[in-house]
Parts: C-alpha cells; sequence; structure tokens
C-alpha cells in the first residue's frame, strides 16, 4: 500500500550502511537553505492566511508562524482587554477576489494539445500520434483535469510554483483483465539414436513413415545408411499448460497537485533540469502510516509531530490545540534523488555502491523526526514529477502571481476601518449637567420622537441650552474616497485582474462593444505570460501520463464520447501504439481561453454580419448543439436536428453488422419520413472523421454496410426528385408542339 501516492517502482534491498548514507544525503538536502526555505514557506503562508480572510497578521518567532490578534485569546484577560480594548478590525477580502478573478479566465478552458508524429511520411508515427492524443484525452477525463487545472492555478497564485505528480493505480473498481496461469506437465517422449553414427530422431525410420520428403517407411539410417535397429531412450520434457485464468484489476494513471509548502528542491535551480532532489512532506494519520508500513508500527507509535511542522502546512494560523498533532499524526518524508545527488556522500565506497544500484535515481520513503528509513526504489525524479511556475524568473522559483496585492489589501483595510470609526464618530456626543437632568429618571424613559421631558436650568432664568454641550463631529477627509479608489486601480494594475476579464464596466467613457472588447482584450493579453507558463507545464504533465499509461495498458480499451446526441464508443488500441511521436505542442499556440460569454458574443457579432459564408457555417445542422450551449437555450428545437440524431443512432447499428449486399444495408431507410439529405451529410461527415476513418481499417465489413446505407439514401433522393420534377398522374405533360419558336 502506497501513501498517499499510488503504485511504486520495484522496491530495493539496502544493508544498514547504505540506509544511514542515504539519510545523511537527505538531512543534508534539507539543511543547505532552511533559512531560505524558511523565509519562502513564511510568505507562502502569509498568502494563504490573506486568502482565507486572515489579514491582520503578525509574525511570532515563539510559534514560528503568522498570528492574528484574534488568536490571542484577549476574552479571557480582562486587564489587557482593558487595556487595550477588544479587536474588531474589518476585512474587505479583496485578495481573494482578485485570485478568483484571474483563476476563473485562465481555467475558461483546458490548453488542448496535439502529439506530433516523429515522421510525417510514416503511417505508423501518423496513427501514433493520433491515438497518443486520444489517450490524453482519456486520462485528463480520469483524473477529472478542470479540478486538477483549478488546484495548480491556486498555487501558482499564492505560492508561484506547483509540482505536479503522476503515478498508476491499479484497482478493480477501474474493470478486470483475464491472466492466464501456467502450470507445467511433466510427458514422456521416445528418442531413437542410430547405433552407428548417433543420428537422433523423435520417429523410428525402420517402423515409421515420416512423412513425404524425407525417409520412407523400413528405410535405413537417413545419415549412414545403417538397416539395424536404432537405440530407443526415455525423455521426459515439461509443457506449460494453461490451468486456470485469473481476474487482474486495470490500472489507471493518476495526477496529484501539491504545492511548496508540501514539496522542497533547491532554491538555485534554473529549471527542472538541475533539481537533483525532490522531498515531498504530508502529515498523515499515525493508523494509516501503521496499517502500510506493519513491520515498522512499533517505532512509529513511538513518534510525534512537532507543532511547527504541522502548522505550517496546515489551514490553522496558530496552535490552539497540540495534542492531536503530537498523538495522532506522524510525518511521512518521501525523498527522489537523483544520481548527482549521491556526490554529497564523501565516502567514495558508499557513493559507487548507491550509483550501482538506483543508476536511475533513488526514491527513498523515511518517517518521523527520527526519520525512520522504510524502503527504498529505483526511479527517476523526473518520471513522476513535473514542475511548472507562475511566470518569468531567474530561478524555478518564481513570484506568486497574487504577491503585490498584500500590501494593498493591507492599505486598503486600514482606510476602510478609518471611514467606520469616522462614520461611527460622526454621531457627536452630548455632555449635560446632572442637576438640569436627573439621568436615572431619564434612563428608564424608552427615547421617544416628541416625548416632553422634565429638566431645570442651573440658574433661574439662564437659557435651557445653557446647561449642554455637543462635541464636534469627526469629518472624513476628501481624499480618502480618492485614495481608495486609486488603491483599487493599483491593484488591478499589479494582477492584471481588469474589470473587463469578468464582465466589468469598462474604463472608457462611451462604454461601446469595441471598447469593451479592446479593454478585455488587453486585459487578458497581460495574463498571457502566465498562460503560456502554465500551458507548457500542462503540456509536459500529460505527455508524461501518457507515456505511463502506455506501460500500464493490457488490452485495447475505449472510452464512450458523447457526440451529435449519441453516445460513440472511441479505441485505443495497443497496435496503434508501435510508431514514434515527435513531441507535444499546445493547440491554438496563441489563444488564450475563451469563457462561454466570449463565444456566445463571438456568435452574436458573426451573426449580425449576415455573410453568406459564415451563415452556412453557423446554420450548418452539425453546430446547432454548440448555439444551444451557448445560449443556454436546451429546449431550442433545431431544424434538422432530430433527423441528425437519428441518422447517428443508425450509424452505430450500422457499423454492427454486414450488409445484406452491395446495394442494400442491414438498417432499412424511411423513404417518406427521413430527410435524405440531412443522413447522407451525417454519414459523409462521419466518414471522413478520423474516427470513420480507424473504423474503415479495422471494420470494413461494417463501413461497407453504412456506404451501403448512404446509397440507399441517395436513390431514394434522386427518385423524389424525379416524382417532383414530374407530372402528376392523369395531368398531360407540358409541351411547346404547335407553338412558335424563335
Amino acid at each position: 500500500m502506497e501513501l498517499p501516492l499510488g503504485k511504486m517502482p520495484e522496491e530495493v534491498k539496502v544493508d544498514e550502511e547504505l540506509q544511514k548514507s542515504l539519510i545523511d544525503i537527505i538531512k543534508s538536502c534539507e539543511d543547505e537553505d532552511k533559512e531560505v526555505y524558511k523565509s519562502q514557506k513564511r510568505l507562502w503562508k502569509k498568502n494563504e492566511e490573506f486568502w482565507h480572510g486572515v489579514q491582520y497578521l503578525f509574525w511570532s518567532q515563539k510559534d514560528d508562524s503568522w498570528r492574528s490578534p484574534m488568536d490571542i485569546g484577549w476574552e479571557d484577560d480582562d486587564d489587557v482587554q482593558e487595556q487595550l480594548g477588544s479587536f474588531s478590525d474589518k476585512v474587505v477580502n479583496i485578495f481573494k477576489a482578485h485570485g478568483e478573478s484571474i483563476i476563473s479566465a485562465l481555467a475558461a478552458q483546458i490548453p488542448s494539445l496535439r502529439f506530433l508524429p516523429d515522421d510525417a511520411d510514416d503511417p505508423d508515427d501518423l496513427v501514433t500520434a493520433r491515438t497518443y492524443s486520444k489517450v490524453a484525452e482519456l486520462v485528463q477525463r480520469h483524473n477529472r483535469a478542470k479540478m486538477i487545472f483549478f488546484r495548480a492555478l491556486f498555487f501558482l497564485s499564492l505560492q508561484g510554483i506547483v509540482a505536479a505528480y503522476r503515478y498508476k493505480d491499479s484497482d478493480f473498481k477501474y474493470g478486470s483483465f483475464k491472466v492466464p496461469i501456467y502450470d507445467t506437465q511433466t510427458i514422456e517422449t521416445d528418442k531413437f539414436t542410430c547405433k552407428e553414427c548417433g543420428y537422433e530422431s523423435d520417429q523410428d525410420w525402420t517402423l515409421n513413415d515420416p512423412g513425404p520428403g524425407d525417409f520412407q517407411l523400413g528405410s535405413s539410417c537417413p545419415q549412414c545408411g545403417s538397416v539395424d535397429k536404432p537405440k530407443v531412450d526415455k525423455e521426459k520434457q515439461d509443457i506449460p499448460t494453461i490451468q486456470k485464468t485469473e481476474d487482474m484489476p486495470k490500472s489507471r494513471v493518476k495526477l496529484d497537485i501539491f504545492g511548496p509548502l508540501h514539496f522542497k528542491i533547491p532554491y538555485y535551480a534554473r529549471n527542472q533540469e538541475e533539481v537533483t532532489y525532490f522531498i515531498l512532506y504530508a502529515e498523515i494519520g499515525k493508523d494509516r502510516v501503521k496499517f502500510a508500513y506493519q513491520d515498522k508500527a512499533e517505532e512509529i507509535e513511538e513518534e510525534y509531530l512537532e507543532d511547527v511542522e504541522r502548522f505550517a502546512r496546515s489551514i490553522y494560523s496558530s496552535n490552539t490545540d497540540p495534542e492531536p498533532g503530537q498523538k495522532h499524526l506522524v510525518l511521512v518524508k518521501k525523498a527522489w534523488l537523483m544520481p548527482a545527488a549521491f556526490f554529497r556522500e564523501n565516502d567514495k565506497h558508499k557513493r559507487d555502491r548507491l550509483i550501482k544500484k538506483f543508476p536511475s535515481g533513488a526514491k527513498v520513503i523515511l518517517v518521523g523526526k527520527k526519520n525512520i528509513f522504510i524502503k527504498a526504489f529505483d526511479e527517476d525524479l523526473n518520471r513522476p514529477w513535473q514542475i511548472g511556475q507562475s511566470g518569468l524568473s531567474t530561478f524555478i522559483h518564481s513570484d506568486p502571481i497574487l504577491q503585490p496585492l498584500i500590501e494593498i489589501c493591507e492599505m486598503r483595510n486600514q482606510l476602510v476601518n478609518l471611514i467606520i470609526e469616522t462614520i461611527s464618530h460622526g454621531v457627536p456626543s452630548a455632555f449635560a449637567d446632572p442637576e438640569t437632568l436627573n439621568f436615572d429618571i431619564y434612563g428608564r424613559f424608552e427615547a421617544v420622537p416628541g416625548y416632553i421631558y422634565e429638566a431645570k436650568p442651573r440658574r433661574p432664568g439662564e437659557p435651557l441650552a445653557n446647561s449642554f454641550y455637543t462635541s464636534d463631529r469627526a469629518t472624513l477627509s476628501r481624499e480618502v474616497a480618492v485614495f481608495l479608489k486609486q488603491l483599487d486601480q493599483d491593484a488591478q494594475f499589479c494582477v492584471g485582474s481588469f474589470p473587463s476579464i469578468y464582465g466589468g464596466a469598462s474604463e472608457g467613457k462611451s462604454r461601446t462593444f469595441a471598447e469593451y472588447n479592446m479593454s478585455r482584450q488587453m486585459a487578458l493579453q497581460r495574463l498571457s505570460i502566465v498562460w503560456h507558463f502554465i500551458k507548457e507545464w500542462w503540456c509536459k504533465t500529460i505527455e508524461g501520463c501518457v507515456e505511463l499509461y502506455k506501460e500500464c495498458v493490457i488490452e485495447d480499451e475505449r472510452y464512450s464520447q458523447f457526440k451529435d446526441g449519441n453516445y460513440i464508443n472511441v479505441w485505443i488500441k495497443q497496435a496503434e501504439m508501435k510508431g514514434k511521436v515527435g513531441g507535444v505542442e499546445p493547440e491554438a499556440d496563441e489563444a488564450f481561453p475563451s469563457s462561454q460569454a466570449q463565444i456566445k458574443e463571438i456568435i452574436l457579432k458573426l451573426m449580425e454580419l449576415n455573410n453568406d459564408y459564415i451563415n452556412s457555417v453557423l446554420y450548418n445542422p452539425v453546430n446547432a448543439r454548440l448555439i444551444q450551449d451557448c445560449f443556454a437555450l436546451t429546449d431550442l428545437k433545431v431544424p434538422g436536428e432530430a433527423q441528425r440524431v437519428k441518422q447517428v443512432g443508425e450509424t452505430i447499428l450500422l457499423l454492427q453488422a454486414p450488409a445484406v449486399n452491395p446495394m442494400q444495408s442491414s438498417v432499412p431507410i424511411d423513404i417518406n419520413n427521413d430527410d435524405h439529405a440531412i443522413h447522407i451529410a451525417a454519414i459523409r461527415e462521419y466518414v471522413v472523421d478520423q474516427i470513420g476513418m480507424e473504423e474503415k481499417k479495422i471494420n470494413p465489413e461494417g463501413f461497407a454496410n453504412l456506404l451501403a446505407h448512404e446509397q440507399e439514401h441517395m436513390n431514394a433522393q434522386k427518385l423524389l426528385t424525379i416524382q417532383m420534377n414530374s407530372t402528376p398522374a392523369g395531368v398531360p405533360p407540358e409541351t411547346n408542339r404547335g407553338e412558335d419558336v424563335e
């Protein structure tokens, strides 16, 4: 059992000497930039706290974490509360709002990718490239790629770096396949040897007829001509036989996403090729860890989790209850070491042994603060991991997308609270002479407008107003509103979350469609830098997943695809993955992901053009589903859609059976009710589609049946055309006989 990352490569046994050497190497990797990593974690954790709305923070050197005044518990200390007062500053969480706007804009579509053949003139390479693209689609479907993409953008927004972990997972919930179980059966056979020359044969050439072209019945030794009977020996032979078949679970390629609070790589690496170690940290329940590594259960039970380590990777900002973490959680550390990392071992003998045992690199599992050695494997770091960054940077660690918002959020929160305090103090305080107004009696009554209260002046003849005083009202400076607006503009400019990317008002005065569209394009152009980085990371991640899929596929796979109102099977065949691919690249390389609202706007503008060619595309029945989805009009009845859906269903049936004859298909047409033009167009679209071309190769009989069905529709269409142009029964045909012809 693997925690929490799925199946593993083959384990490598190492003695205690090498175990200690591996532990020392990992410790060296952790300690080499300890202060730098600690500083980075401080920044990343602060960004996460701001995302959760905890934005009044200070760094606690004692707890080594961010603390909020709300965590101190002043309500339990009356003296402190009396001296400092209550803490009630308000937070307007624009940090999360800007972040979600950027994430939603970038995740409007998952980057589509295309595999390239190694040789465009090689049919095998072309087929393999197309098959790899289908595998990529299947892997993304299995892993709910949209959610994976959201999580990756979350880490890039707050921490500037993300890592994708690829692994193979086997389970019966994915399906099963039959595996034959072989056994050996021992049988005895006769072996004939010539006494003269030693010639050997499985047959007695003096009694049996071995067959034409060889020696005949009763003949002599074919090698020396001896007529003596050969020597006979008994020979035992083990023959493998199938005893039974066993169900085995199918495997899938899975993806998991991690942020840098849970992993550590060299801060000085400029790209993934320069990463010589990768250390993954996870706090896991002791019961799961002991179950997974039962031979080390007693040592694991004695381990505890330090508070600092626990809360650096948790959602909490402070340690409010250390007991559960210390008793029930344990740190599981998994380290991937490239062969270059073995040179941190100064002992040449140990270093050479490590390189020999782990030629690709080592994966080591340790548990607890004592680094209990669990297992080691031979695995290349770059095989399971793919590291991505958020933007331009000298090193692989880059600034988080939302980092510039931190100080703006702090200033804005202070300004908002100043406005609230000013408004609160805008109600002036009133003072009265207790001899004029009896506060004990006055306090018994509810303040009611127009009520008459008893009062008397301090001295007879003085106005009653002389016994009262009202303080000046607090007024808000005019610059406050201007500064608040300026902060909002600065926030948009710093991170690129301009209003136009999420449908807000444009910056211009006229606010025409052209102005709004230009504003949106400029806003998205700013985010295109991040888009290009994450697009390349996603392509490399999926490329690695496809390579893993090749290793775990046992038999041909299929998955269902909804197309034109029906479900069709898309096959992934092992025989189609024998060619070579020349790499992978994102499709529409310069295009930014378009949201549903953008697609709707584009379609509306195209409709307004009223161009014949554009209209022929827009109003083609093939695009009816796109129109329905864009305008959210699922109940909209598109002319011809029912006919098209019917033909797609018939196509599935036609491919499952051979034709009755070249001119008659297994599924008859409905001459009176079928719209033959639409049925013919649907068949032709399938025939020239990539799926149809592949079906032609693997299912020629079903494909011929489909073509016969198309011919039936064409014949029916011709017949109806002739009938429409012919003279109805009982009516004489039109003629120009007897008329003057010029």
